[in-house]
């Protein structure tokens, strides 16, 4: 039978994992650096692409959270800055030029290039034209099923930005180049069920966000609310293919809760 200390020690464990889960680890990020072979030929100084996923601007992620991010990504020195979608949600009443703000000492660093995700809406609404403007006045570089040669620190590559996979505009048609000179290919898409539209063409690492790494990691049973059909990409870099998938556990989140599955900031040294 259960003893009443019992209870009372399980009621407390309880209320400890809940405030653990809402109040300390939504804000504790982890920095994550991975070594990507992506160029071909001998090996250099590797290119250093700082990815910041699933911003979340919104009731639950005030801009202090995402400042912060900020701040330990530049801290990285990256070549390359590339934001995954998702950067605000329209919970609550936005301060555009707040976010701007936020976000411009990004730009100031080095190239910045984001795509939309799902929580951006669909490009021709008027909210998703206010995420375009927000982001292009801190600097970014939008693409939205499209292809940009990039030339950084005597490193070639060809990035392809594509749209949001549930919104309906993911085009790979679209965006892919029919000739880039042989150049090595990155894609920027928010969800990493793109992959499935993306068979056909030639690429070498596709980098994506919107699983916020399932948000809550159960022992033994993993991340069963990640919001993606194929499992093996929440989080993390991944094969497939013959090819490299990086899925972000992103910086924000939704209702304000993380468990096992701390937010991250992102550095990919490309070798």
């Amino acid at each position: 039978m259960l003893s009443r200390r019992k209870f009372l020690l399980g009621c407390a464990g309880a209320l400890g994992l809940a405030v653990y889960g809402r109040f300390v680890e939504p804000s504790w990020f982890e920095v994550v650096t991975r070594r990507v072979k992506f160029f071909p030929g001998a090996d250099g100084q590797p290119l250093r692409v700082l990815v910041l996923a699933d911003l979340h601007y919104s009731s639950c992620v005030p801009l202090t959270v995402i400042a912060r991010a900020v701040a330990l990504g530049l801290a990285q020195q990256p070549d390359l800055i590339l934001l995954a979608g998702d950067h605000v949600l329209f919970d609550t009443k936005l301060d555009d030029a707040a976010f701007t703000r936020t976000l411009a000492p990004l730009a100031g660093r080095a190239l910045t290039f984001a795509c939309f995700g799902n929580h951006d809406r669909a490009v021709g609404t008027l909210k998703n034209t206010r995420v375009r403007a927000m982001l292009e006045a801190a600097g970014a570089r939008v693409l939205h099923n499209e292809a940009r040669r990039v030339s950084v620190s005597g490193r070639e590559l060809l990035l392809v930005g594509l749209g949001d996979l549930w919104n309906r505009q993911c085009l790979p048609g679209r965006a892919f180049p029919a000739d880039d000179e042989g150049l090595p290919r990155l894609v920027l898409a928010h969800n990493p069920d793109s992959k499935t539209l993306l068979k056909n063409f030639r690429w070498e690492l596709m980098v994506s966000g919107h699983t916020h790494g399932g948000q809550l990691r159960l022992p033994l049973i993993g991340a069963p609310f990640a919001p993606v059909k194929d499992k093996r990409y929440v989080a993390g870099l991944n094969a497939w293919d013959g090819r490299l998938i990086y899925t972000s556990r992103g910086v924000g989140n939704l209702h304000g809760v993380r468990f096992n599955c701390r937010p991250e900031v992102t550095l990919l040294e490309l070798s």
